[in-house]
């Protein structure tokens, strides 16, 4: 994969969508994009560009809450991770199980754990914890150490 022509397709692909673009490690490029684009840029790096789903992580950091799509292109090495942060007044983003069935279950631990919202989910239980655990406790939530 040549990362600078990949920059350029994916930016002319999506120019609305695709809000910054950073090499942020060797052989790892970070892709900022809104919530609303997650969907279609998603299915084409994973299904037109072929690239391998490898995990989604989520955290509770100073611009709001933050998921990162991680997608591997094996024959290269390169990490392609798409970066989505939602706001603290309403986290809430589309499933990206329709695309990728693979995220069904972390999707349901972010939510147990960060209380994002995956918007159609397709069994949008609890994963982590009990069907009694307290609404609106997450531990991963920066307010829950305060308390």
């Amino acid at each position: 994969m040549d990362i600078d022509k990949f920059i350029d397709e994916i930016k002319k692909k999506f120019p609305n969508e695709i809000k910054q673009t950073e090499v942020v490690h060797t052989k790892r490029l970070m892709i900022y994009i809104s919530k609303e684009a997650l969907l279609k840029v998603t299915e084409y790096i994973f299904k037109d560009l072929g690239l391998r789903y490898i995990i989604v992580t989520a955290m509770d950091s100073k611009k709001g809450y933050e998921i990162i799509y991680h997608f591997s292109d094996d024959s290269t090495g390169w990490i392609i991770n798409l970066n989505v942060v939602l706001p603290r007044e309403k986290p809430e983003i589309e499933s990206l199980t329709p695309v990728v069935y693979g995220t069904e279950w972390i999707e349901r631990e972010i939510f147990d754990l960060l209380g994002i919202t995956f918007l159609n989910h397709p069994n949008p239980k609890r994963f982590l914890f009990a069907e009694d655990w307290p609404e609106g406790k997450y531990p991963f939530r920066r307010e829950q150490e305060k308390k």
